[in-house]
């Protein structure tokens, strides 16, 4: 044994760092692993890069270790040059409105022609700029910088908060300087630094064993120590639908609300004559919680968060559109027709979501102009 494992070990080892150099593309179920492994210091995605699956599924069945859920569709992500998920934005073109928040806001699980920027550019006739990332929350900073290298002279940002994100606060000192640190890095270092990032964090010989750890526990050969992570829920219909645990606890506990960060993003973005739209996107669970068979009771403060939220931020001059209520509407006629606003393997809306959510904006707060350069019309301030 002494003279067996440290021989195994070193070999391992030298796979393990000769895998590094690999593409991960075929190991993964969806877009966003194989764009963020590489990304530049600063940058939400690898710029200039595109991905295409046939066979993408969601991130609920991946987690749960669920094959016989997956809901198979076909995904291709583009980045431009900034590394944002957008396909052929002319610079020539008036920027009318810029696109920020979490994986909702980039379009995880959808095509490029089905996110919510691209969804809102055909029905306004000009660009809504996609600049949404794993960071929910972005600094002032970055997004008038952005605006300026977008040319845009005013506008609007819409900033969509998901409800099962931590509520967004304002970043220390530390945090705004270094970010003005990592925005004035020549574009070489920071893409050097983002493959060396890339190279040492992500292991396809750890993704394999994960994938064969996972094909072991299937109940069969091995307890799915995964299923945990998930609850599986049925529809009244019948159908079955995944939810992630966490997000399904997050209903049912009273959750602390403030305004304070876009109060405060608000201001800083009148700075740059740029308006704020806080878009507020209920959970799966919030939307199809009455929908369920045998789920626990709601208390007096569950599925309010959002009501309390969009109270707080009308308040406070902030102008919102919540679409809990639309979403729940509209997601009982959709299940009449065995259709779903959401995937029923992933936390993200699917298109007929995406397409609800642009139709609604565009109703509230439709861009208006011959150019569309930065004129809004607000009918629900």
């Amino acid at each position: 044994m002494g003279y067996l494992i440290p021989r195994l070990l070193l070999v391992v080892c030298l796979v393990d760092a000769s895998l590094r150099f690999m593409s991960i593309e075929p190991l993964t179920f969806r877009a966003w692993e194989a764009m963020t492994r590489y990304r530049p210091l600063g940058a939400a995605f690898e710029p200039d890069r595109h991905y295409s699956n046939e066979r993408a599924y969601g991130d609920s069945a991946a987690m749960g270790n669920l094959p016989a859920l997956r809901q198979y569709r076909r995904e291709t992500f583009t980045t431009d040059a900034l590394g944002f998920r957008n396909v052929a934005v002319r610079r020539s073109e008036p920027v009318a409105a810029i696109l920020i928040g979490d994986s909702f806001a980039v379009g995880s699980g959808v095509s490029d022609e089905e996110t919510l920027s691209s969804r809102l550019t055909r029905l306004a006739g000009c660009t809504v700029y996609n600049a949404g990332s794993e960071h929910p929350s972005p600094d002032p900073d970055q997004v008038r910088a952005l605006a300026r290298n977008l040319n845009m002279r005013g506008g609007l940002i819409i900033h969509l908060y998901s409800e099962d994100r931590e509520l967004p606060a304002i970043p220390s000192t530390w945090r705004r300087e270094m970010k003005r640190v990592l925005a004035r890095t020549p574009g070489r270092v920071g893409g050097l630094a983002g493959r060396a990032r890339g190279l040492v964090t992500v292991s396809p010989l750890r993704i394999l064993s994960e994938r064969a750890m996972k094909a072991l526990a299937n109940d069969r050969i091995l307890p799915n120590r995964y299923a945990d992570n998930v609850v599986s829920a049925s529809v009244s219909n019948g159908d079955s639908m995944l939810f992630l645990a966490s997000r399904v606890d997050n209903f049912y506990r009273k959750r602390e609300m403030s305004v304070e960060y876009w109060t405060w993003l608000r201001d800083e973005l009148r700075k740059e004559r740029l308006d704020l739209l806080v878009l507020l996107v209920p959970g799966k669970y919030t939307v199809y919680r009455r929908f369920l068979v045998n789920q626990r009771p709601a208390g007096d403060m569950a599925g309010d968060y959002l009501d309390r939220l969009e109270h707080g931020l009308r308040a406070a001059g902030v102008p919102v559109l919540n679409l809990a209520s639309i979403f729940s509407a509209r997601a009982a006629d959709y299940l009449a027709r065995g259709e779903y606003l959401y995937w029923s393997d992933d936390i993200h809306w699917n298109a007929r979501g995406i397409d609800l959510a642009a139709a609604t904006i565009q109703e509230e707060w439709p861009l208006a102009g011959a150019s569309c350069g930065g004129s809004i019309t607000a009918q629900n301030p």
